[in-house]
């Protein structure tokens, strides 16, 4: 069948699901900490902290490095609005960098004009699964003595040079939401491999409180509700998690599906010109979903008129986020502001068979020759 949404609770669901439910908290517990341990080794990184959702893991990020108020983060304007919007929540400006035209990724030549004195953070987005060029990116960080946060919440298994996304910077963030390729309904994380990160973001989550386990003697007594920092209610539940837990056992499997139907896709679409998102230099992408870039708007909207017309599913290109109204930020960002005109995206998942993948891509191709 023809849609975005893959099923999520399966036999192996189900049972973890009853086994937390059974316990003496769902709340976060045990299982969380199994997800992250889980979640860790599988991303090649040291610790995790799990959390809410991507937009909060991205927050809890720029909070641990105590990113603040008059701070500036360089995020890409192509992407989900929870990106920039991190940035504003730890009170910092989001300034817009554009993407490159083939990779649709962040443009390190963008990031470079975009530094001032004030910035302190570059959020890379691994767009619709493509991994950025981490290696320009962190050099360029490392220049300027500024972090990397990896918005890897398209990107679950995608690699850069035989790592991990999420792996590839100071902190890297993903997004468990129902749409991703790991889902859990609603969820994030958070990677690292430095231990102070890491403990801040576990106090962050929970509203900047010491773990009881911590308290020794008089002060198991009396400081059960002493909280070292303002923080926040970011915790991820152990019913999320174990979701987390078995979707995990099969994302190498999903990963693969995805891959061949991106496949299907490309081989097809090129008997009509139609392009399609590239490789970026050294990254193995996942493929989210599958974008399509037609010749122009107009092509664009025939192809999507056509496609509800008979009920088939498609996703928009995101808005850019420096023309969204709470940003506006009136600057000029050209192959962005193209890409957004021309771009939709059509679902790669394990819900499609080779078959439907090879009509929907003739049928979208046929529809392009009329325009």
């Amino acid at each position: 069948m023809i849609t975005f949404n893959e099923p999520i609770i399966g036999e192996e669901e189900k049972k973890l699901l009853n086994e937390a439910i059974s316990s003496s908290s769902v709340a976060q517990g045990p299982y969380v900490e199994r997800f992250e341990n889980l979640f860790s080794s599988y991303c090649g990184t040291k610790y995790a902290s799990a959390c809410f959702n991507g937009t909060v893991a991205l927050h809890l990020a720029l909070c641990a490095l105590n990113i603040k108020q008059g701070d500036e983060v360089i995020v890409p304007s192509f992407t989900f609005a929870g990106t920039a919007n991190a940035a504003a929540f730890a009170n910092a400006k989001p300034v817009f960098a554009d993407i490159k035209k083939d990779t649709l990724c962040i443009d390190t030549k963008s990031i470079k004009k975009k530094i001032t004195k004030r910035t302190k953070a570059i959020i890379p987005v691994h767009i619709y699964g493509n991994v950025c060029d981490m290696e320009q990116v962190n050099e360029i960080a490392e220049k300027y003595g500024i972090y990397v946060v990896e918005d890897a919440a398209e990107a679950h298994g995608a690699s850069y040079k035989g790592k991990k996304a999420g792996s590839l910077s100071d902190i890297g963030c993903f997004s468990f939401h129902f749409s991703k390729i790991l889902k859990t309904g609603e969820g994030g994380m958070c990677m690292t491999d430095n231990a102070e990160f890491n403990d801040k973001m576990h106090m962050l989550r929970s509203q900047g409180k010491v773990k009881n386990e911590e308290l020794k003697g008089d002060d198991f007594i009396e400081k059960r509700y002493y909280h070292q920092m303002i923080g926040f209610n970011y915790r991820m539940l152990d019913l999320q998690a174990a979701i987390g837990i078995a979707q995990l056992k099969k994302v190498e499997s999903n990963i693969k599906y995805r891959r061949k139907i991106a496949g299907v896709y490309e081989k097809e679409l090129r008997k009509y010109k139609i392009e399609v998102m590239q490789k970026e230099q050294s990254s193995n992408p996942v493929y989210w979903v599958y974008p399509l870039i037609f010749n122009s708007r107009k092509t664009k909207l025939k192809v999507g008129r056509e496609l509800m017309k008979k009920g088939l599913p498609f996703s928009s290109s995101f808005w850019p986020c420096h023309k969204q109204p709470f940003y506006n930020s009136k600057e000029s960002l050209p192959v962005t502001e193209s890409i957004s005109e021309k771009l939709i995206a059509l679902p790669c998942n394990t819900s499609i068979t080779e078959k439907e993948a090879v009509w929907l891509a003739n049928l979208i191709g046929k529809i392009t020759k009329n325009v």
